[in-house]
């Protein structure tokens, strides 16, 4: 049988390559400091233990900000920004759909009300000139999520921010260690939020990080969630101190020192790891460009994905006659490509959103929206609608060792199963 034939159809898989990745790398250092604070018998955090100290100095030090605050995962210290931001019941927020459902879901949970906005076709993030259409009298703040490590626009979303008076924060989970135009996402906007979950390209094993350069959004932070002693120490505007013995009252939201332990040792590894995961990538995109039916990510010049979270393309259904992208996907995974459909939803269309109240009242949606013209129907968003179904995932995060050689035989792959489209069940074209 011909090395042409398709797997799925019987040939030869194109990889041939068997290699196992780990994710997260733990070090024995790493594995010794964990041990050495259990030993202490530092398993919480009663007021500001010395490794979150260090890790939030280390942190703000890294990416050039005045204030670092640790929470307990990405969400959290999302809902932090808010807060901090004085986001709350009838107040509106600019996200994109096509997202994590906490991008979204921290503006419900501060009562407010996400309003989508359309995404570049290009870099899957936020188009400036949509969401300035966004923008109403009740918009609070703007939510710029780097979507796969890939920096959204951030002058132009800033001179939206500043010409309506919003806060933008940054949702940089996918970017730790990424730049745009040479600054650092997350540390560019007016509040910077990052996961430290153990997917993420600094792993903390749970965790997460808020950074601004505002003193006055760093204390709202610290009321939102934390302890009285650390109330005590860090609160220094003057409206702010009555409340330092109490806070908000209602969140815990402190990292636990253990993640914090394990985030101080993975900030070493930061740099080399995202070098080699970037290289990677970079080197598949060049071996995938020029294949009928595939569209590889676009990275603009002024933009380093640093952790380069997630690997998407773009199918092209009418270069292959209308092939449907589930047909194409099985061909590639019988060659061996671990590739699947996007695993993000469009959140615009999901129940939380397009039903009223859909779990009652209480609920934060019950009460935002009793006073909000705000709908999510389909095709609110062209943009995000006629890319989402076509989009082919590939896994990323965990390639931080050289995997050059198995890149090139996923090319092949692509490559293989493109010439071949033609010998599988035919379909009607345009399907995808």
């Amino acid at each position: 049988m011909s090395d042409s034939t398709l797997a799925i159809l019987g040939g030869q898989p194109a990889v041939t390559i068997q290699r196992e990745f780990r994710w997260p790398i733990l070090t024995e250092e790493d594995i010794a400091a964990v041990s050495a604070a259990m030993r202490s018998g530092l398993i919480s955090d009663p007021g500001y233990a010395e490794p979150v100290r260090q890790f939030e100095e280390r942190w703000a030090e890294y990416f050039g900000v005045e204030f670092a605050l640790s929470r307990v995962n990405g969400s959290a210290a999302l809902h932090s920004a808010l807060f901090a931001a004085g986001v709350g019941p009838g107040d509106e927020v600019v996200v994109q759909s096509y997202a994590w459902i906490a991008t979204a879901g921290c503006v419900l949970g501060a009562g407010a009300v996400p309003v989508f906005a359309d995404i570049d076709a290009r870099t899957f993030t936020l188009d400036p000139a949509d969401v300035g259409r966004r923008i109403t009298p009740r918009t609070r703040a703007i939510i710029a999520l780097h979507l796969w490590g890939h920096a959204a626009d951030m002058d132009a979303l800033g001179a939206v921010a500043a010409r309506h008076g919003l806060c933008l924060i940054e949702d940089a989970s996918h970017g730790h260690g990424g730049t745009y135009r040479g600054r650092k996402l997350g540390a560019i906007g007016d509040i910077g939020c990052y996961s430290l979950q153990a997917s993420k390209a600094l792993p903390a094993g749970e965790g997460g990080m808020m950074v601004t350069r505002r003193r006055d959004y760093y204390e709202r932070a610290l009321l939102l969630a934390q302890s009285p002693g650390r109330l005590d120490l860090h609160l220094q505007i003057p409206a702010h101190r009555p409340f330092r013995e109490t806070g908000f009252g209602a969140f815990k939201y402190r990292i636990n020192p253990l993640n914090a332990v394990i985030g101080l040792g993975q900030m070493r590894y930061l740099e080399e790891r995202n070098r080699i995961r970037t290289a990677n990538m970079n080197h598949l995109t060049d071996c995938l460009r020029g294949i009928a039916g595939i569209e590889p990510p676009y990275t603009a010049p002024h933009v380093d994905r640093g952790g380069f979270y997630g690997y998407r393309l773009l199918y092209q259904p009418a270069e292959l006659d209308g092939l449907p992208l589930q047909t194409f996907l099985d061909a590639l995974r019988a060659e061996g490509v671990p590739a699947e459909p996007e695993r993000y939803p469009m959140l615009h269309l999901t129940p939380m959103y397009t039903e009223r109240n859909p779990l009652g009242r209480g609920w934060p949606w019950s009460y935002s929206t009793e006073s909000s013209a705000v709908q999510y129907r389909a095709g609110d968003l062209p943009v995000t609608e006629d890319i989402y179904p076509r989009l082919i995932a590939i896994p990323s995060y965990d390639r931080a060792i050289p995997c050059q050689d198995l890149f090139d035989q996923y090319a092949d792959a692509f490559r293989k199963v493109s010439r071949g489209a033609k010998t599988l069940r035919p379909v009607s074209s345009g399907a995808v």
